[in-house]
């Protein structure tokens, strides 16, 4: 399949638009998944094409993208719609160090960073057209999905 993936805008996708962009982007594209669903090369393409209205992609076969990819815009489709953030469990040590701490900190400050400069560029011409309030609205869940993380590395260090 030597299709290309359409490009993404960088705001918060809907899940069959993560679970499209999770695949054309994981090594092997559609060949290397399809296999993992049970279904065909052919046929998972059709299911991530928004234009075919004949093959639609299930729940389970967006979790088992989701598992094979570790794509993080499968997640956030699900989250930020919601108000709900994830962290991956490898983000918080069991026993963190006061460096992973800072780094959380640092994280978290840089991502808040990322979504006031997308403000101001928004801001540029005046107003925040739907596809710049998609992308501020995708930094501002990833601060807070940073300002998460940041909270469990800090419990760590919490006396019973």
């Amino acid at each position: 399949m030597g299709a290309k993936a359409r490009d993404h805008d960088g705001g918060t996708l809907s899940l069959s638009q993560a679970c499209y962009h999770a695949v054309w982007g994981y090594p092997g594209k559609v060949a290397a998944v399809a296999p993992s669903l049970g279904v065909t090369a052919k046929t998972l393409a059709n299911k991530l094409n928004g234009n075919v209205s004949g093959h639609l992609l299930t729940a389970d076969e967006a979790v088992q993208i989701a598992v094979i990819t570790r794509d993080a815009r499968i997640l956030t489709a699900l989250c930020e719609p919601v108000g709900a953030t994830f962290h991956w469990l490898s983000e918080v040590r069991d026993t963190p160090g006061d460096l992973d701490v800072l780094a959380g900190g640092a994280a978290s400050m840089d991502a808040t960073n990322q979504a006031i400069q997308e403000v101001i560029r928004s801001l540029e011409d005046g107003r925040v057209d739907a596809t710049e309030a998609r992308r501020i609205n995708a930094m501002v869940h990833e601060a807070q999905r940073r300002l998460a993380v940041l909270g469990q590395l800090a419990e760590r260090f919490m006396e019973d």
